[in-house]
């Protein structure tokens, strides 16, 4: 092996045409890995920020009344501490809390916006949205008072006029009839998601149950979180089989004579957007595998040129008793030691690209077609690792092909090759 290492390092500085193409197999290389790894970021970028801000909103987990599908006017579930405890237990669950909400419509002299009021509670996680502020503060809630405080979003705020400490009037329908209250701005929030900004406002659960008509222990359900890294839909399912025997039945039915509740993943309420990021899974799949395509053609007709113009070396080789499975590792490692070259550039060129974008959000986007302002990039080492594992590996094995041709060189013809 020592041996054909060494030859293999001779034979990449002899032929004109042979160091072009080696070097143009590099950059290939070197482009294909760039934009697998460019690739990969964005849609690992765009999930995660995507699963986040959705989750943030509407939590990975609800269980709500049977039939509320995504209705903002569900009947409301009676508080049940044990059946919190319960799901609270429950392998993969990491957070309870109630909610409610409450569809309404904002007027102002020239427009008219309609919001959901989505109430919160004591308990109630406010991580995300401290994360989403830009101005003000969150209220802080409690069981004994009602709160009209609110926190609204800043292309509300714009939309309708309105600032920190205006007070704004909604008009809730549904019910026996129309309801109209007063609310104040204690905070703006802006998460980049238009779809959802335009719509929620951040209230006090005890207004919700009020203009619903409910009593303190009706609510409009359970958000559930769960762990980074669980599955949601295992957790769901481990909640319809564990929580309450009884209460649900298959897969979140609830059985006659129950409380009529069910469980819905994030995923079962938004799933447009969860299949469009399916979809970006797939154009990756797409995109890397075209690169490879790519990065192997080239590669093999930069070691098929080598071979070539290495005629008379690889006859003479021969005529020394070199066999041919001996000569074809010693091309297959010069290509393995121009793969390392190119996934070094490659590796540099990608991941300067993507914490550029990272860190700096160079690249930016419409927020009403895309959900977001900027570009967002993750870089999953773990990933990075694998790619370079399985780019060195997929043109390794395929550098079988053009390196065949050794054995059909023969020393007597070649050694005069000129």
């Amino acid at each position: 092996m020592v041996l054909e290492t060494f030859i293999a390092r001779r034979l990449g500085g002899a032929g004109r045409k042979a160091g072009i193409m080696l070097r143009v197999a590099t950059l290939c290389v070197a482009v294909s890995v760039a934009v697998m790894l460019v690739a990969l970021g964005v849609v690992n970028g765009f999930r995660g920020t995507v699963t986040e801000k959705v989750s943030g909103f509407a939590a990975d987990i609800q269980v709500t009344a049977q039939g509320s599908g995504n209705s903002y006017e569900a009947p409301p579930v009676v508080y049940d501490s044990t059946l919190v405890a319960d799901i609270t237990a429950t392998e993969g669950v990491t957070r309870v809390q109630r909610f409610a909400a409450k569809a309404g419509i904002i007027r102002s002299d020239s427009t008219i916006q309609g919001i959901v009021l989505k109430g919160f509670a004591p308990e109630t996680d406010t991580l995300f949205l401290h994360r989403q502020m830009i101005a003000g503060r969150i209220p802080v809630y409690n069981d004994s008072a009602r709160s009209r405080e609110a926190v609204v979003s800043q292309a509300l705020s714009r939309a309708m006029g309105i600032g920190l400490g205006d007070k704004f009037e909604v008009l809730f329908v549904g019910g026996d009839a129309p309801r109209r209250d007063r609310l104040r701005v204690a905070g703006i929030y802006s998460s980049g998601m238009e779809e959802f900004d335009r719509m929620t406002v951040i209230g006090d659960l005890g207004v919700v149950q009020r203009l619903n008509g409910w009593s303190r222990n009706q609510i409009g359900g359970y958000e559930v979180a769960v762990a980074p890294g669980a599955d949601r839909e295992e957790v769901a399912y481990r909640l319809s089989e564990t929580v309450h025997p009884g209460l649900f039945g298959a897969w979140g039915e609830a059985e006659e004579g129950a409380q009529n509740l069910e469980i819905s993943t994030v995923a079962d309420r938004y799933p447009q957007i969860f299949d469009w990021l399916q979809m970006l899974g797939l154009n990756t799949a797409i995109v890397i595998v075209i690169m490879l395509v790519v990065a192997v053609v080239n590669m093999a007709s930069g070691v098929l040129i080598v071979v070539l113009e290495q005629t008379r070396a690889i006859g003479i080789l021969k005529a020394l008793g070199m066999g041919n499975g001996v000569l074809q590792r010693i091309f297959v490692l010069r290509s393995v030691r121009i793969t390392l070259w190119g996934l070094l550039w490659g590796n540099l060129a990608g991941l300067a690209v993507c914490l550029v974008q990272q860190y700096t959000g160079l690249v930016t986007l419409d927020p009403e077609s895309y959900m977001m302002a900027v570009v967002p990039v993750r870089v999953d080492w773990t990933q990075v690792v694998l790619l370079d594992i399985g780019t060195l590996a997929v043109i390794t094995l395929a550098m079988a092909l053009p390196t065949a041709i050794i054995a059909r060189i023969t020393p007597d013809k070649s050694i005069r090759f000129q």
